[in-house]
C-alpha cells in the first residue's frame, strides 16, 4: 500500500509536468559505490531519484493548485486554533476568528514548522505522544568534481553511519551545482540548500546536509527547543545569520577567518554566511559525529574530507513528539488523523505525500462501508 502510494504521488508530479528522467539504483556503478560504503560502515539507501529542481517544482505546484482550485475549497492565511471534539469523535476545527468548520474527518499535516503547535494541541486533547528526536547538523559544500560519481549515478547519495559515540548520522537533501541558503524557522536562522534544473542557474558546488539524530530521555522532553537554542547561538555569534567554517579549521580547532575562507578552493555559494567557529556552537558529540561521518564518506568520495570543504551551521530538522496513531494514522479521537514530517511520521516530501494519500484512501474506504 505504501509503495503504491509513493508511485501515485510520483504519477501526480509527472502528470503536472515533472521531468521523466530518473536515476537507476541497480547499476553496476551504484553497486561499486555501495561496496566502498559498506567497507567503512556506511549504509547506502538505494532509491530512484527524480530531480524536479526549484524552478520546475514551483511550476508543478502551480499546476496542481490550478487543478485543485476547480475542485475543492482552499483557504490561506487562515489560522486554526483548535479542534472540535465530542465524545472522542472529531467534529471539525475552530478558526482564529471564532468560526467553526464542521467535518467528520480532519487531517492535521502542519509541517516541521508546526511541530510545537501540534504538541500543544495533543496535550490539550490528551492524545498520547512519544518523545521523538530532533536532527541537528550542518550543510556541507564542496566542489562538484569531488561529488561527480555520486551526482552522476545517484544524484543524491543517502548514507547512514553509526558513530563511536552512539549517534546516527545521515546525509540528506543533496544539491549538485546547487546553492546554500538561509531559512527562517520561527525566528531562528538556519541553513538549507536547493538546486535548479537549468544548469545556467547553478554553481560549481554540491551541497548536502549532514544530520545527527538526537533522541532524549525523560525527564527532558523539548528536543525542538534544544535545537532552536543551538541555532540561535549560531545566530548570535554571526550577528543574526549563520556560520561557515572550513573543515581544515575544524580539525585544527581554530575559527575560520575571512582571509582563510578566501584562500580556500571552495567558493561559498552563500555569501552572507560569516566565517567563524562551529566548535563554539555544536555539542561535542554532535561535532565528533559529523567528523566521523565526513572521514567515512571520504572513502566513498575521496576529497570530501579536504581542508577546503565548507561546513555551514546550523541545519536542523524539527519533528513533533510523535502522536499515538494506529496503522491508518488515526488518533484515539475518531476521525482525527496525523500526517507528515511535523508529526514525526515521515521524512521528506515524497513520504509525506504518500502518507496523505494513504490516509485519504482509508477515509474513502470507510465512507463506502
Amino acid at each position: 500500500m505504501v509503495g503504491s502510494s509513493l508511485e501515485y504521488v510520483d504519477s501526480i508530479n509527472l502528470s503536472h509536468g515533472a521531468t521523466k528522467e530518473i536515476t537507476d539504483p541497480t547499476t553496476e556503478a551504484v553497486r561499486e559505490i555501495e561496496k566502498k560504503a559498506l567497507a567503512v560502515g556506511l549504509k547506502l539507501l538505494r532509491s530512484r531519484v527524480r530531480h524536479l529542481g526549484t524552478e520546475e517544482n514551483l511550476l508543478i505546484m502551480k499546476s496542481i493548485y490550478a487543478w485543485l482550485e476547480e475542485r475543492i475549497e482552499m483557504r490561506f492565511k487562515t489560522n486554526v486554533i483548535d479542534i472540535l471534539v465530542e465524545d472522542d469523535r472529531i467534529k471539525g476545527v475552530i478558526l482564529e476568528d471564532g468560526t467553526k468548520l464542521l467535518a467528520d474527518n480532519v487531517v492535521i499535516a502542519v509541517g516541521r514548522e508546526g511541530a510545537t503547535t501540534l504538541t500543544q494541541l495533543c496535550k490539550k486533547h490528551k492524545i498520547s505522544m512519544s518523545n521523538n528526536h530532533v536532527d541537528i547538523g550542518v550543510r556541507v559544500e564542496t566542489n562538484d568534481l569531488i561529488m561527480e560519481e555520486i551526482n552522476k549515478h545517484l544524484y543524491e547519495g543517502k548514507f547512514i553511519y553509526n558513530t563511536s559515540v552512539g549517534t546516527q548520522v545521515r546525509t540528506f537533501c543533496s544539491n549538485p551545482s546547487g546553492h546554500v541558503v538561509i531559512e527562517n524557522q520561527n525566528g531562528t536562522m538556519l541553513v538549507n540548500g536547493h538546486s535548479f534544473r537549468d544548469p545556467k542557474l547553478g554553481t560549481h558546488n554540491t551541497n548536502f546536509a549532514l544530520l545527527v539524530s538526537h533522541k532524549f530521555n525523560e525527564p527532558f522532553n523539548e528536543p525542538n527547543e534544544f535545537a532552536h537554542m543551538i541555532g540561535r547561538l549560531a545566530n548570535r555569534l554571526s550577528m543574526g545569520g549563520v556560520i561557515v567554517q572550513k573543515y581544515g579549521d575544524i580539525i585544527k580547532g581554530r575559527r575560520t577567518t575571512e582571509k582563510r575562507l578566501k584562500e580556500g578552493f571552495v567558493i561559498p555559494s552563500l555569501k552572507e554566511a560569516l566565517p567563524g567557529d562551529l566548535g563554539l556552537v555544536l555539542p561535542y558529540n554532535t561535532m565528533k559525529s559529523l567528523i566521523e561521518m565526513i572521514e567515512a564518506l571520504n572513502h566513498v568520495t575521496p576529497g570530501i574530507a579536504s581542508e577546503h570543504t565548507l561546513f555551514y551551521g546550523v541545519e536542523t530538522k524539527f519533528y513533533s513528539a510523535r502522536p499515538e496513531v494506529d496503522m491508518n494514522f488515526e488518533t484515539r479521537i475518531k476521525g482525527l488523523y496525523m500526517a507528515g514530517d511535523g508529526a514525526g511520521i515521515t521524512r521528506g516530501l515524497a513520504q509525506a505525500g504518500a502518507n496523505g494519500i494513504y490516509i485519504a484512501r482509508h477515509i474513502l474506504s470507510e465512507a463506502t462501508k
